[in-house]
């Protein structure tokens, strides 16, 4: 079997024998079609889920300022001019004349001028103003009041004082948060680095899992921040839901949790790949730029893949990481801590990026990582994993490992798809 896998702007290829093959896991193609980016929304903005249309809301209360909250560079927006382009036609037609659009990085590093000008298109700019968040910078975070388990919700300033909230992003299973999209604009997305890491921190739960909102404390704790942030304004979610080739499906646009949870479970049907059995070796893919930009964003395809791998078996990741690890205390933590004394650290101890390292140890303790990337092999193995040069390589080491009849799933996608043992 002939097998191609993104890997950032570029693709691996290699054949792998048909009897070594328990399947290609993608996401089913029946009766989910692409839409058009703006034409899409502007009607999904017209007829919203649990709310009036944002016209109509943008006249009731007559926003002072309005804050658009957006995704960075990590997430697949290669759609966003066209979606901001008609989100800021719907605005003007309102009669707003500008706008603050602040990216929500969480912890992520800031992006430069040219990735913000490809990622979000000049429309942006030469309406409003685009601001970058700061979960470090004090003097531009506001402390809007305490949660349910005592932590302080700080938020970006310009979003604590705006009467109008936009928020954007895409609704796919998160390794931990259950979902992603929703509240996630708010926390992590435009929150301060202390409320993050405390509400991170409960990695530890079991409920804090890849395709799970029920009982999920991060999930619950994330919500209660958004609507927090939300009191005695408006808040307008504007989400929308992908396929593993990175199209646009469906908008998901109107009150935070009845929209949101409309696309949850669209995102449910459109995103489950059931599998009947689990594998010796998994390879799979993080579906290129930019979810292979770090081994950071990599490690939600290796969380996929986990969910189909048998215990002392063997997870092959292909990921260019650009950037490298990506954040310097979850390479930090996996350089410099056993497997054991990562999982043996209580919520109090973790910090946030600690968490993904929290995460990939829970995944090493029972199953091996090889990576294919271009990151230093030293680089690589130091951080727990096995260092593979290229495919080639890494599938006579699987042979060597496992047999030559080992049986393997081959997943081109993983941070697209919520694979389900049936």
């Amino acid at each position: 079997m002939d097998i191609e896998l993104k890997y950032g702007h570029t693709h691996i290829n290699f054949t792998i024998k048909d009897k070594n093959v328990l399947g290609v896991l993608e996401l089913p193609k029946e009766n989910f079609n692409p839409i058009d980016p703006k034409t899409a929304l502007i009607e999904a903005l017209n007829n919203p889920i649990g709310t009036k249309p944002l016209a109509e809301l943008i006249k009731e209360k007559k926003p002072k300022q309005i804050a658009v909250i957006l995704e960075d560079i990590t997430r697949p927006n290669h759609d966003y001019p066209q979606i901001l382009s008609g989100l800021i036609e719907a605005l003007k037609t309102s009669g707003i004349k500008t706008a603050k659009f602040i990216i929500a990085y969480g912890t992520h590093r800031k992006m430069t001028p040219e990735e913000c000008l490809k990622v979000y298109g000049a429309e942006v700019q030469a309406f409003g103003e685009l601001l970058h968040h700061s979960c470090d910078n004090k003097a531009s975070l506001a402390a809007i009041g305490k949660m349910s388990n005592s932590v302080m919700l700080e938020i970006n300033k310009t979003v604590a004082e705006s009467d109008f909230i936009i928020t954007t992003g895409n609704i796919e299973p998160h390794t931990f948060a259950g979902y992603g999209g929703g509240r996630k604009a708010i926390l992590p997305g435009v929150s301060s680095r202390e409320t993050i890491t405390a509400n991170h921190a409960q990695v530890t739960s079991d409920y804090a899992c890849f395709g799970m909102l029920d009982k999920n404390p991060i999930h619950i704790g994330m919500l209660e921040a958004a609507n927090l942030a939300a009191k005695g304004k408006t808040l307008f979610l504007m989400n929308l839901v992908r396929n593993d080739k990175k199209q646009l499906l469906k908008y998901f646009c109107g009150d935070l949790e009845k929209a949101f949870n409309a696309g949850v479970e669209f995102s449910q049907k459109t995103h489950t790949v059931p599998v009947n059995k689990l594998s010796d070796v998994t390879i799979v893919s993080s579906g290129g730029a930019p979810k292979d930009y770090n081994l950071y964003q990599a490690q939600k395809s290796i969380n996929a893949a986990a969910l189909v791998t048998r215990k002392s078996g063997t997870i092959v990741l292909t990921a260019q990481c650009r950037d490298g690890a990506g954040q310097e205390i979850f390479a930090s933590w996996m350089q410099k801590y056993s497997i054991d004394e990562i999982l043996s650290k209580k919520e109090f101890e973790i910090e946030v990026e600690g968490h993904r390292a929290y995460l990939t140890a829970k995944i090493l303790k029972d199953i091996e990582i090889l990576v294919i990337s271009d990151m230093h092999c030293d680089k690589v193995k130091g951080m727990k994993f096995t260092y593979s040069q290229d495919i080639n390589q890494a599938l006579d080491y699987v042979t060597t490992k496992h047999g030559e009849d080992f049986k393997a799933y081959i997943i081109p996608n993983g941070a697209a798809i919520l694979p389900k043992k049936v």
